[in-house]
């Protein structure tokens, strides 16, 4: 799977994101994503964006949503990941519908102990996935 930093600092036009160890690095998703990830094995409210990404591979893993023949492509119209993103189909090539999706849909628990609730930012998502690919192959595939 993905290696993804756990500190992280950017900032955006509207507010600075800084997430670092010492403060609370885990994030709450909506509730929507949030059974998502519970139907693929999660348990709890509360994850790292590790955690996060570990649990979506595991639920398109699961309900196959993947193309066996390309295996970067995944296919989730009529799914309720699809409804999230707002389409029928990704390529993990180019997540960044996935991370305008985790954007819109995870709350930074930093930000919330902090008294302000707003989503944790693309940004942000973008600078502890660029540490690695979304989904690393393992094996012979790039799911499994």
């Amino acid at each position: 799977m993905t290696s993804f930093s756990t500190s992280a600092q950017c900032s955006t036009s509207d507010s600075a994101c800084r997430i670092s160890p010492e403060q609370t690095n885990q994030v709450r998703p909506k509730q929507p994503l949030l059974k998502i990830l519970q139907a693929a094995g999660a348990q709890g409210e509360m994850f790292t964006v590790k955690e996060v990404m570990h649990y979506l591979g595991q639920y398109i893993m699961v309900k196959q949503l993947y193309d066996q023949q390309e295996q970067h492509m995944v296919y989730c119209g009529g799914d309720l990941l699809g409804e999230l993103l707002g389409r029928q189909s990704f390529s993990v090539k180019d997540p960044s519908p996935l991370y305008d999706m985790l954007r819109k849909n995870l709350v930074s628990l930093a930000s919330a102990a902090t008294g302000t609730s707003h989503p944790i930012s693309s940004v942000c998502i973008t600078a502890l996935s660029s540490r690695g690919q979304m989904m690393g192959k393992q094996g012979g595939s790039r799911w499994k």
